[in-house]
């Protein structure tokens, strides 16, 4: 899946501008925030809540960030059905957009403490992290209030300014 993702993404693709400026129809920012049931049907309405929502913040298809938070949500999803239902029946998906950056967070009510991998594992939130990082942003654990854990997503709005200017591709793209 993040192959697909990176494919769609060149690096030499500049961001579109967004439909209207961000955080000023609510305040300083935007949240949604969604329970779901922690079972596979869960996981693909975190992935249509999460397109729905951004979508209508201005953050369209096929963008960069837009398509790296579905995935996020996607990923953050599966892994609370996957490890977290037998003892959290629902799960929590938090979307919070401010002026520099986008937050996809899944919390569950599971009591057992979670890890995040390390640099260099495999499987979906190593991906994830790796993703994130590209992009300027982090991914987080943070501890539960109530109990259980909600992993966090961090991405930056505008991921080159995070990362710098992206060289220019080896050969120029001919035009038809």
């Amino acid at each position: 899946m993040i192959g697909r993702w990176r494919r769609r993404h060149r690096p030499d693709a500049e961001p579109p501008e967004p439909a209207e400026p961000f955080g000023t129809a609510d305040g300083p920012g935007r949240r949604h925030r969604a329970v779901l049931d922690s079972r596979p049907a869960g996981i693909k309405l975190a992935r249509r809540i999460t397109v729905t929502v951004l979508t209508g913040w201005g953050l369209h298809p096929r963008t960069t960030v837009h398509d790296a938070a579905v995935l996020a949500a996607t990923e953050l999803a599966a892994n609370a059905v996957r490890h977290a239902a037998p003892r959290s029946p629902s799960f929590e998906l938090s979307l919070v957009l401010s002026s520099r950056h986008l937050d996809v967070a899944v919390r569950d009510r599971h009591p057992a403490p979670a890890a995040l991998p390390g640099p260099g594992a495999g499987g979906g939130l190593a991906a994830l992290a790796e993703l994130a990082a590209e992009l300027g942003g982090a991914l987080a654990l943070l501890p539960a209030p109530d109990g259980g854990k909600s992993v966090r997503a961090r991405l930056a709005l505008d991921p080159v300014a995070a990362t710098g200017p992206r060289p220019a591709p080896a050969t120029p793209l001919e035009q038809p």
